[in-house]
């Protein structure tokens, strides 16, 4: 193989790759409004006190995956798909531990629109990660993941120990 065939090769790959990975990426990222985020949580607490429900607390694995389908939903307009979770959740699913808010429109409406969720205002939920993305214009997109209740990744059972072991070591 030649040095100029395998130079426009690697020029080749370095182009695909920033097409396809970092640039997306970028624009994800630019699509992010945290400090609208950290806005509607701090007024959605305000209006928890307010009830006597305890404050959520924000939740960085749900952050993540709140701000990952805010981004989505405002490029695709997919409902469906970008709720993307990480593995140690996946003992959650189908229990009631998890609920999810999307919600679409004019950024100076969104406190009143989130107000109007009366899921979110339940006493159960305890966590949260939320994620707002927009463009321009003053429309934006929210997206909510709520937890029922405190969560740690199992841990590692000790596997139970065969027969012959126990007989070995006196048990």
């Amino acid at each position: 193989m030649s040095l100029p065939l395998l130079f426009l090769f690697l020029i080749g790959i370095a182009v695909y790759w920033t097409m396809t990975q970092i640039l997306p990426e970028r624009r994800r990222v630019q699509l992010l409004r945290p400090s609208l985020a950290d806005g509607l949580l701090e007024a959605l607490n305000e209006q928890r006190h307010a009830r006597g429900l305890p404050v959520l607390e924000l939740d960085e694995d749900l952050l993540q995956v709140a701000e990952a389908k805010a981004s989505h939903q405002f490029l695709t307009g997919i409902d469906e798909e970008g709720w993307e979770y990480p593995n140690s959740f996946a003992g959650m699913f189908g229990r009631s531990l998890l609920m999810e808010v999307l919600i679409s429109g004019p950024a100076p409406r969104m406190v009143e629109k989130l107000a109007k969720q009366t899921e979110v205002l339940d006493g159960e939920w305890i966590a949260c990660g939320i994620g707002v993305a927009g463009g321009r214009s003053d429309q934006v997109v929210v997206a909510m993941v709520l937890c029922r209740e405190a969560w740690d990744a199992m841990p590692v059972a000790v596997p139970r120990r065969s027969l012959l072991e126990r007989l070995a070591l006196g048990e």
